[in-house]
């Protein structure tokens, strides 16, 4: 079955899509156990709460800093190398974070080692195997390996709190990191294979009657928007459509971060008990699997971009919503509604740029935006800590949060599909006169 599934006629990237799956699955309590154990933190060390997102916030600093390097590494190396170096280094800051003491050894193990192991080997590596393997199949492929995080979440967030109420912090995040060391490191070292041309495959596999009709007629599939010619990352960098893409970004990841830092304190604010305001907040995770799953299939028919500014106003009722919560039927609807639209959003960020500027220069054209994108980012979660300990309440981060998203909402409204240079070049040249 395996020198089949190698061979020139058969398709590996299912294999590569199942390796993701389960990537995705040990990546997630690696990136927000952290939010479980915030509250327990601050009784146990008397660290403020804005002071603890910190740690997070250099983690994402760092992380997008690194992002040009990695790339160039991604593209000359494969992602594989990369997921396998920068997870072992995960999981050496996620041992370290067991015996921390003192905040400062908070942000060297999580916002220097996990934050540099991330931007190895986490979302741009990921992201470029799934970008290599899929070209019409990415929206659906890309919803499948980023669903089993969300899916997991509703079984993951109530468990590692009931592993913190009874085994403690320190020894839940080294069965956190002997999970990563494995799905995460040892799989992927095995089974992973960069790209379909190693092994003289394409890209989607075999390819369909209707689908290889339209490659003969030079045109692209019913209902699909892809560049016809790609772009190289000078020439992405140098359009509008780039850095609007990049504000939705910034948007969709500032407010996520606030919630994934503070929605368990702000659950045990309004009277929420522990195990039950992981298990809301856990239903985060799931939502966003079937809006992801359900994006998937409706990216074959409609417009990303369509999809994505749907994505910012269910995110606007989601928050809104939040302004209310008092009782956990309104804690549970919140988490509902904004799941559905961080799902899209995830979908939507991860498709419209190779969609739009190819995948042969992906990682270069992620790596060179994701500094903006993390650094703009990356200060949301610390200052709703800081105006939760200023004002006693997180509803002011929650309306600063609304008004983020307007902006996100203008932002992908605006970003069309670019010409690229070439194709502008050569309509603008007029016939020749006899």
């Amino acid at each position: 079955m395996s020198s089949k599934l190698k061979s020139p006629e058969g398709f590996y990237g299912w294999v590569n899509l199942g390796v993701m799956f389960f990537f995705n699955i040990a990546m997630y309590p690696m990136l927000f156990t952290f939010a479980l154990c915030l509250p327990f933190w601050v009784e146990e060390f008397s660290w403020g709460r804005g002071d603890i997102s910190l740690a997070q916030t250099l983690s994402l600093i760092l992380s997008g800093l690194a992002a040009p390097l990695v790339g160039i590494f991604i593209m000359k190396k494969g992602p594989k190398l990369a997921i396998v170096i920068g997870n072992l280094i995960s999981v050496t800051g996620l041992i370290l974070l067991s015996y921390q003491q003192n905040i400062w050894q908070l942000f060297l193990s999580y916002g220097v080692i996990v934050g540099l192991g991330i931007s190895i080997g986490g979302m741009l590596a990921m992201m470029t195997v799934i970008n290599n393997w899929f070209i019409v199949k990415r929206p659906l492929a890309l919803a499948v390996s980023m669903a089993s995080m969300g899916l997991g979440a509703i079984v993951f967030k109530p468990s590692l709190m009931i592993l913190i109420n009874t085994i403690g912090w320190r020894n839940t995040y080294l069965i956190t990191a002997a999970a990563v060391l494995l799905f995460c490191v040892i799989i992927p070292a095995l089974l992973l294979v960069n790209k379909p041309e190693d092994l003289g495959q394409v890209p989607d596999g075999p390819s369909s009657p209707k689908r290889k009709k339209a490659e003969s007629d030079g045109l692209p599939p019913p209902n699909l928007y892809k560049t016809p010619i790609d772009f190289t990352a000078k020439e992405a960098l140098r359009t509008p459509t780039m850095w609007l893409l990049v504000g939705f970004a910034v948007v969709q990841f500032a407010v996520m971060q606030v919630i994934i830092t503070h929605q368990v304190a702000f659950l045990f604010d309004i009277g929420i008990p522990s195990v039950k305001a992981a298990f809301a907040a856990g239903l985060l995770g799931p939502m966003m699997s079937i809006s992801q799953l359900g994006v998937g299939f409706l990216a074959l028919k409609f417009k990303m971009r369509s999809l994505a500014i749907v994505s910012i106003l269910i995110a606007i009722v989601g928050f809104a919503i939040m302004l209310f919560a008092q009782s956990m039927g309104i804690v549970v609807l919140y988490n509902i509604v904004l799941g559905m639209g961080f799902g899209i959003q995830a979908i939507a960020m991860g498709n419209l740029i190779p969609d739009y500027f190819g995948r042969t220069e992906f990682p270069k054209m992620m790596g060179y935006t994701m500094p903006f994108t993390t650094f703009l980012s990356a200060f949301s979660a610390p200052v709703a800590g800081y105006i939760r300990d200023t004002t006693g309440n997180y509803i002011p981060a929650f309306q600063l949060s609304i008004a983020l998203l307007v902006f996100g909402l203008i932002f992908i409204i605006f970003a069309r599909p670019p010409v690229h240079p070439s194709l502008k070049i050569s309509s603008n040249e007029a016939p020749l006169k006899l």
